[in-house]
């Protein structure tokens, strides 16, 4: 929704819930760790139903101390509510228990398959602790340095289609043997396999399309116990993650008792929650909740917890898809994404594949196209291009979440992302292209001349046809073999035709060899040459021994100095297909 708009909503949602809200503000004495004995008995508040707060009865079973560096947890057997038949519920994260009247932290871990509500509390010194760190404006757009994650292998595994998983970038957090982290409700997100994959290890439960998108139920009170949801995405399609108030003092707000990514500082849109009814599950029983209303943003996403600002508006990435269904039928849908270098790319993936499996059929022949374009502030618009064959979408969004992965995790600057735009068209056909066969004239070719590279190709009904492609021999190429690939764009990328490393030193480096590089729906000649010798950090040395050579590997890596294989001439052939298929010849340069 527009942002004047959203405003309104926000100021709207504040004032009623106005009273409640500064009630609540009013920090809570609290309870330390030291204070705390087994045998202890308290009371917590959490949402069952609807947005009425109600309370829940725990005993203290002990105290594990630094399960983690500095971290205890608080061992608990709970009640009361549904709780004897779902046991620890996903969506009860954060649920504020008090001993006396005192604040002692924040249900936060839970027991999979467990025949009793055990769970473990997050001390509230520990997520007071975090709220330090929360400030009252967004985070500033420093640069985001992933030193693992080399941009030449990055870019390579984009071209090829391919995304990083979440879980290699960030890690995993420690939990005690046989706990987990209350697993978070994510509702709208996909649960198709291939895209769970980049959810792995984080404590969030895709749940698909229940009870997703912006409910019209009773929204929960914003004081400790109510129920709230974080927007990762927003417009046609919600996917929300949702849990429980924790504390409240003024505009501060401190909720789950565990991370949602443990990103550090964020900008997430924060909305009240109502829920829907409790789901017992035999492996994790769950809350089933909607979002209701914005009133605020998510600034803080810590181990300990996350923390929020009423009031406040968040900044997100927008992404529209006009989806052309074989020119029957035109939809457009328009979403708004987290802003953030490591998750932006896996929800825009999702959500491309979400849109088409909802209005794509799932059998029979079919092709889908891509274009479109990703803006960013200060650069060229790097264009999209892709064609599959086939039903699976989620081939096309994972080169949509490669190619975004590449830019938002580069080490040299944080890109702002101003806009995505795609467009997706489904034809009732297999556009299917395999390169079957390839010849020249001549075996021998001189340089400074054209080649001519006749190139046979077969689409699915096994009609074969003929076309031309001509390749200038540059004459600075050396006199000697040469090779002759001829392939398709993502073929020749995983043949690594030109072996030379990647030489990025900035973002518009990476956005000029995006925009350049070879493409799936394309067919490709190459010429390629091999240089003798060796060389070191980039010079040439002439006329050295192989044991010698074998000796100058930087760090140990013979390949990092060798002179490798180059790309001296190049042909390309559009085709409105999908292109499969790599055929190799050897050839001589005079």
């Amino acid at each position: 929704m527009p942002l004047p708009l959203r405003s309104l909503i926000i100021s709207c949602v504040l004032a009623l819930l106005g009273p409640l809200a500064t009630a609540a503000a009013q920090p809570p004495a609290t309870m330390g760790v030291s204070e705390i004995r087994t045998g202890m008995k308290g009371v917590g508040r959490t949402v069952w139903q609807g947005g009425k707060i109600e309370t829940f009865q725990f005993e203290v079973l002990g105290l594990q101390k630094n399960f983690a560096p500095g971290r205890s947890l608080i061992l608990v057997r709970a009640s009361g509510g549904p709780l004897a038949n779902t046991g620890i519920l996903a969506g009860m994260s954060g649920s504020p228990c008090y001993i006396d009247g005192k604040l002692i932290g924040a249900l936060s871990i839970g027991f999979a398959f467990e025949k009793e509500p055990i769970g473990g509390i997050t001390p509230i010194g520990e997520m007071l602790d975090g709220l330090r760190d929360l400030t009252e404006a967004p985070s500033t757009r420093t640069p985001l340095i992933l030193p693992r994650m080399e941009p030449p292998k990055v870019l390579k595994s984009a071209l090829l289609g391919h995304m990083v998983p979440v879980s290699e970038i960030l890690g995993t957090t420690e939990v005690p043997e046989g706990g987990q982290m209350l697993p978070i409700p994510v509702f709208g997100a996909s649960t198709a396999p291939e895209l769970q994959s980049l959810w792995a290890g984080l404590p969030l439960k895709p749940m698909g399309a229940v009870a997703a998108g912006t409910g019209t139920g009773e929204a929960s009170p914003l004081e400790p116990g109510g129920m709230v949801a974080v927007n990762l995405v927003q417009g046609d399609l919600e996917m929300s993650a949702s849990g429980t108030i924790t504390y409240l003092s003024g505009k501060k707000v401190l909720c789950f008792g565990h991370q949602l990514f443990n990103l550090g500082a964020v900008d997430l849109p924060l909305w009240s929650a109502s829920v829907a009814v409790c789901v017992p599950n035999y492996n994790s029983s769950f809350k089933l909740s909607q979002s209701v209303a914005p009133v605020g943003a998510l600034r803080l996403d810590r181990s300990m917890g996350i923390a929020a600002l009423l009031g406040a508006e968040p900044r997100m990435v927008p992404m529209r898809v006009g989806l052309n269904l074989g020119g029957r039928r035109n939809l457009n849908f328009k979403f708004e994404l987290m802003d953030h270098p490591v998750v932006t790319p896996n929800l825009a993936a999702m959500v491309l594949a979400q849109t088409i499996s909802t209005y794509v059929r799932g059998a029979g022949f079919q092709s889908l196209s891509l274009q479109g374009n990703i803006k960013l502030a200060g650069h060229p618009a790097i264009e999209i291009e892709n064609m599959v064959a086939d039903l699976n979408a989620n081939r096309m969004a994972m080169y949509l979440g490669g190619i975004l992965q590449v830019l938002t995790m580069n080490p040299w600057e944080r890109p702002v992302v101003e806009g995505i735009s795609l467009t997706v068209k489904a034809e009732e056909r297999l556009d299917l292209t395999a390169i079957s066969g390839v010849r020249t004239l001549k075996a021998r070719v001189k340089r400074g001349q054209t080649l001519p590279v006749y190139v046979v190709l077969q689409n699915i009904q096994g009609v074969k046809e003929t076309t031309t492609m001509n390749l200038f021999v540059p004459p600075s190429a050396r006199p000697g073999k040469a090779t002759l690939l001829v392939g398709d764009g993502f073929s020749l990328i995983n043949a690594d035709p030109d072996e030379r490393a990647i030489d990025v030193s900035g973002l518009g480096d990476l956005v000029r060899m995006l925009n350049g590089g070879m493409r799936n729906n394309h067919a490709y000649a190459l010429l390629v040459q091999t240089q003798p010798g060796a060389g070191l950090r980039g010079a040439r040395i002439e006329g050295v021994p192989p044991t010698i050579t074998a000796m100058l590997g930087a760090d140990g890596d013979f390949n990092a100095n060798r002179l490798q294989r180059q790309i001296i001439s190049r042909g390309v052939l559009p085709l409105e297909s999908e292109v499969r298929g790599l055929i190799s010849m050897e050839l001589e340069v005079e």
